[in-house]
């Protein structure tokens, strides 16, 4: 049997979630333990990554719609509101949407 603590300890699931591509209106569904870079580049969308954990920032994407999860450590506050690291970010909802 878990306890409060252990539960409140553990990652949250991660979920599937689609990634809706603005210019092109590509959709792609980013599944659990992928990124989202990954899933671009596989659909052979060019994304500029280098540390590929969200330190750099080289991956910073704009993003248009949804809610991201973030999961750098180099974006700001503000950058934040319009920018995403698709190396390291998810999606809390079920669609996240990129200018791309």
């Amino acid at each position: 049997m878990q306890t409060t603590a252990s539960i409140a300890a553990s990652p949250a699931i991660e979920q599937a979630f689609e990634l809706v591509l603005a210019r092109s209106q590509m959709r792609l569904t980013v599944e659990p333990g992928e990124s989202m870079a990954d899933v671009l580049q596989l659909a052979g969308i060019a994304v500029d990554t280098l540390c590929e954990q969200g330190v750099c920032g080289t991956c910073a994407t704009r993003w248009l719609d949804g809610s991201p999860e973030h999961r750098d450590s180099c974006l700001s506050a503000e950058e934040r509101r319009t920018h995403v690291a698709v190396c390291c970010a998810r999606s809390h909802g079920a669609a996240l949407t990129l200018d791309l």
